[in-house]
């Protein structure tokens, strides 16, 4: 039997752990809700202005930085970025931020499987495990090989976490 065009076949998701350091990103923030089609509105608007950052620290690789002010599904705030040496000049309309070091659980979904795999990762994957997340950005890190227009492009997801006490 064949797979349907387009399709993507993948075993289990799981946990991996790994310690990041901490990076500075720059980009176009916006104040929306999860899964909400403003995400992708701003990488449209964003993608074509990312030569305007000066220092970049990682060539093709972008972030999507987020982050909860109070109540977690009241708002939340999405960043289109990308890592830099040094914010230095900010080009217009764009912001930076930190994100500090800590270890983190990764996890890599198809482009078109995050939604789905968001609510793995909250409803299965990190209830079942030794690990809780804990305050602090988050975020989805489109390495140098992804690709917007294939909807099989890895993307890896990473929570700050842990261990269950």
């Amino acid at each position: 039997m064949s797979k349907p065009a387009g399709a993507v076949r993948r075993g289990p998701v799981s946990i991996r752990i790994v310690e990041r350091p901490s990076f500075v990103v720059v980009g176009q923030e916006i104040a929306t809700k999860p899964q909400s089609p403003e995400i992708p509105a701003l990488w449209f608007g964003f993608a074509p202005r990312i030569a305007e950052i000066d220092h970049r620290a990682e060539p093709n690789v972008s972030y999507g930085v987020m982050w909860h002010d109070g109540n977690p599904m009241s708002v939340l705030h999405y960043l289109a970025a990308v890592s830099v040496g040094s914010p230095g000049g900010l080009p217009a309309g764009m912001v930076s931020r930190d994100v500090p070091a800590g270890t983190y659980a990764s996890f890599s979904y198809p482009l078109s499987g995050l939604g789905k795999g968001w609510g793995e990762i909250f409803q299965i994957l990190l209830p079942k495990s030794e690990y809780v997340q804990v305050a602090g950005p988050y975020f989805e890190r489109y390495d140098e090989a992804f690709d917007p227009s294939n909807p099989g492009s890895i993307v890896e997801i990473c929570l700050p976490v842990t261990r269950r006490g």
